[in-house]
């Protein structure tokens, strides 16, 4: 006869915190993802490295433009693999899994439309992307045409891996992807193939993670399914899920686009490298966020409690932040040291960065949490915000320290404003209905 498992309850002493932590399904999967966000990082961050030490400057800023235009033309990513994410977590609340290959299907026919007419629209327009980029062969555009295409629709398988709560699965997915990247674009690079390797390589990534992804999905083809959710319902839900990626987005990059505009070339330098170094604490806030995101959409579709697990999230994040706001006021020098002597500057700033990124990433997660139960009350707070934000600094930018107060006020009323809400839905002044 097997042995009954040991019962936490019953004998704590023998547990170790290490197993206990490992047996809390949410302390476990924020582990797993962030252990595999900063692996994907090292991979991105050694593709550059390579690239522009096999290439040189002058065709690494070939690719290094290739790259920004792929992570901008695939903004739409966000979008579908949050709706992906939600409708796949909804479908296994419900006990239909078999649905989720119809929903898939659905949204990559809807995707599949929206890639037709930007890889047309990029093609016709080749020359002049080429001209405006400074990129001698078209060839290259085409390329990135096919790879922001192929990133658009892995999103929505990586949306139903995350929707299943499958962090392994979706941390390997990522992790192929960049891998992929990087060897084929080394080899092919090496093999002489130059700026048009790396090309090929940002477009395989994407194309060999995707294949991996419909592999991992393979067993729900077979499973018997009921009607999978309306479009209509799908549509009002996206609509609001662009709403929160465009607000965010905006948040995260407005304040250095408005400081190049207003201070002077050094300030602004030194305001951009400080805004780099807080945006890490935001990039934590976005994997506690979507490993809360599921679990929520889970619980809340079946009735069940689910404020625990946003507390937990909430607690995770704010240990994180303060680790980070705490790193930067007694380590600065070493925080700042990758960027070089010349932006010690910035050492007097850094706090103030790391606590205004740290009230955005809880803002981040509270936005997450309104989507994940279909709740829009958190529009109007972030748009404000955005407007908010682009008042203060354009009325007051007298150096880089009044500019980031001014990010600060915002951050500040933003995560305000979400909090009340939050605690009106929480004690339930405005509860919402499962979905």
């Amino acid at each position: 006869m097997a042995e009954a498992p040991i019962s936490v309850a019953a004998e704590p002493a023998r547990m170790s915190l290490a197993a206990r932590l490992g047996g809390d399904r949410l302390l476990r999967n924020n582990a797993i993802y962030l252990t595999g966000s900063v692996g994907v990082g090292v991979v991105g961050y050694a593709f550059h490295f390579a690239t522009g030490r096999l290439l040189g400057p002058v065709t690494y800023a070939v690719v290094a433009a290739m790259v920004s235009a792929m992570s901008l033309l695939s903004l739409p990513s966000i979008v579908l693999q949050t709706t992906a994410a939600r409708y796949t977590s909804l479908l296994m609340a419900r006990g239909d899994s078999g649905a989720i290959r119809r929903l898939l299907l659905q949204l990559s026919l809807v995707c599949l439309v929206g890639v037709v007419v930007l890889a047309g629209v990029l093609v016709i327009l080749a020359p002049a992307v080429a001209a405006y980029l400074r990129i001698a062969d078209t060839r290259l555009v085409y390329l990135l045409a096919l790879a922001s295409a192929l990133a658009l629709l892995v999103s929505i398988t990586r949306g139903a891996l995350q929707g299943l709560s499958r962090f392994v699965l979706l941390s390997l997915n990522t992790l192929l992807d960049m891998t992929t990247r990087l060897v084929l674009a080394v080899g092919l690079i090496v093999g002489g193939l130059g700026a048009i390797g790396a090309g090929i390589g940002l477009a395989a990534g994407p194309m060999v993670a995707y294949a991996q992804s419909l592999f991992l999905l393979r067993g729900f083809a077979r499973s018997r399914s009921q009607a999978s959710p309306p479009l209509t319902d799908v549509g009002r839900y996206t609509l609001s899920t662009i709403v929160a990626a465009a607000g965010i987005t905006y948040l995260l990059n407005v304040d250095v686009i408005l400081s190049k505009h207003f201070l002077s070339g050094r300030d602004s330098g030194l305001y951009a490298a400080g805004a780099v170094l807080g945006r890490v604490i935001y990039f934590l806030g976005m994997t506690v966020a979507a490993v809360m995101f599921p679990e929520v959409t889970l619980r809340h579709a079946r009735g069940e409690a689910h404020f625990q697990v946003v507390e937990k999230s909430l607690l995770l994040l704010g240990i994180l932040s303060a680790g980070f706001i705490l790193a930067y006021a007694l380590l600065p020098a070493l925080v700042i040291g990758p960027f070089g002597e010349s932006f010690a500057r910035v050492a007097p700033y850094l706090i103030l960065f790391a606590v205004a990124l740290s009230f955005f990433a809880v803002s981040v997660l509270f936005v997450n949490y309104f989507l994940s139960i279909n709740s829009r009350r958190f529009i109007g707070p972030l748009v404000g915000a955005c407007v908010l934000e682009t008042v203060l600094i354009t009325a007051f930018h007298a150096g880089p320290s009044q500019v980031i107060a001014m990010v600060l006020v915002s951050m500040g009323a933003l995560l305000g404003t979400l909090s009340l809400l939050y605690l009106a839905d929480r004690f339930g002044i405005m509860r919402t209905a499962p979905a």
